[in-house]
């Protein structure tokens, strides 16, 4: 199946607004998308079911105008792996919850728990597969470990303080009838892990920059070796940028929840924020405390100095100027200040972002590997730079152009 196939179902975004009679999509982050009378009739057509237009639905997920709606796979050629190290009512849980009949083979590491025979004593009662360490190597070691033991063409992680939901696995594999996508994650429910309630493609720099590793649906032959056995902490940040940077597509479908222990938060949002510093070092420029648009950070820097005429008269210049672009874009100018004020709120949220332990620990993380990458902030161009981009066009019959 060809991967403009797999996405002829597709639904758009809810952060998409169309105009020009439909004809000119903005999405999120200014993204364009302009469309001839014919392919604004074939979007309508395929939002609305009546045909299938796959190349008009492969155009907007790359863009980030649409997300896919896969079809549901009973039953998933897939394996679960569960990396565990003591712990076990939670692991006996995690299993309750994907027990019965027609389930997935599933591998339980053992880690090196201070107790193997209760890890075994569940193991065997709720009929899993036992793999043991002798000794803890890290969520990435125990995952890693397993990996030689599947044959299916899907490896399902899961920490053993999850309990998924059931059909979980059916009801994201039907992602991967596209062949460029590697890997899928549901939404997890913890605080420190929840990546949001929207849709979207999972890549450095976007909304959705990594998912986390404690529940993700990956395709096997995509992921090699798998894991980083160096990281403790910040592995699964690291796998998906690898494969993003290998041409996969990994995606992110909160449809699906699987509940974590959200347990010792703080501690956790500590360790996870002493991960930033190796991170940068295998990913330069990836990882920063926030992200500066140049005019919105102005504009807050003149409000912080208590010089609000001169940050009125940028602010006021900055919607002028972007009006006047909407306009020549066929896009309602009197959105322009509602774009520009948006901005500057995401500049102010980006400089605000993060949660105290988690910013401890890119200080402490920092100072261990003697390196201010993951403190240093980066200069990008938010939403009313990146709508003055060139919009694109799209006509049903000769594609994008």
């Amino acid at each position: 199946m060809t991967g403009e196939r797999a996405l002829a179902a597709v639904v758009l975004d809810d952060r998409v607004r169309r105009y020009d009679a439909g004809r000119v999509l903005v999405g999120a982050a200014g993204r364009i998308l302009r469309l001839t009378d014919a392919g604004a009739a074939a979007l309508d057509a395929l939002l609305a079911g009546e045909a299938a237009h796959p190349a008009l639905a492969r155009r907007l997920v790359d863009a980030g105008l649409a997300h896919p709606i896969p079809a549901r796979v009973e039953p998933p050629a897939a394996t679960v792996v569960i990396p565990a190290r003591d712990r076990p009512r939670e692991l006996d849980r995690c299993l309750g919850a994907i027990a019965g009949g027609g389930r997935p083979p599933v591998i339980v590491v053992d880690d090196g728990s201070r107790d193997p025979c209760a890890i075994a004593a569940i193991c065997a009662r709720r009929d899993a597969r036992l793999l043991r360490r002798a000794a803890s190597g890290g969520p990435a070691a125990a995952r890693n470990h397993a990996l030689a033991h599947v044959t299916t063409g899907l490896v399902a992680f899961l920490d053993s303080d999850c309990v998924a939901p059931p059909g979980w696995i059916a009801d994201l594999a039907g992602h991967f009838a596209d062949p460029r996508v590697a890997a899928v994650a549901p939404r997890v429910d913890d605080p420190a892990l929840d990546m949001g309630r929207r849709p979207a493609a999972v890549a450095p720099a976007t909304g959705v920059p990594y998912v986390p590793g404690a529940a993700l649906l990956v395709r096997r032959v995509a992921i090699g070796g798998g894991f980083d056995e160096a990281l403790r902490f910040g592995e699964d940040v690291d796998l998906v940028w690898r494969l993003h940077d290998r041409g996969w597509t990994v995606r992110y479908d909160p449809r699906v929840v699987v509940a974590h222990a959200a347990v010792a938060l703080t501690a956790r949002r500590f360790r996870y924020g002493t991960s930033a510093a190796p991170l940068a070092k295998r990913h330069p420029k990836r990882l920063a405390p926030f992200v500066i648009d140049p005019v919105p950070a102005s504009i807050l820097a003149l409000l912080a100095a208590r010089r609000p005429r001169t940050a009125a008269a940028v602010l006021a210049l900055q919607t002028a100027l972007l009006a006047r672009r909407l306009h020549a874009l066929r896009i309602p100018a009197r959105l322009a200040p509602l774009y520009t004020l948006r901005a500057l709120a995401a500049s102010a949220r980006g400089i605000a972002r993060g949660h105290p332990a988690y910013r401890a620990g890119v200080v402490a993380g920092a100072l261990r590997h003697r390196t201010a990458a993951p403190l240093t902030p980066q200069l990008k161009l938010a939403l009313p730079a990146a709508i003055r981009s060139a919009p694109r066009r799209w006509s049903r019959n000769r594609g994008s152009e």
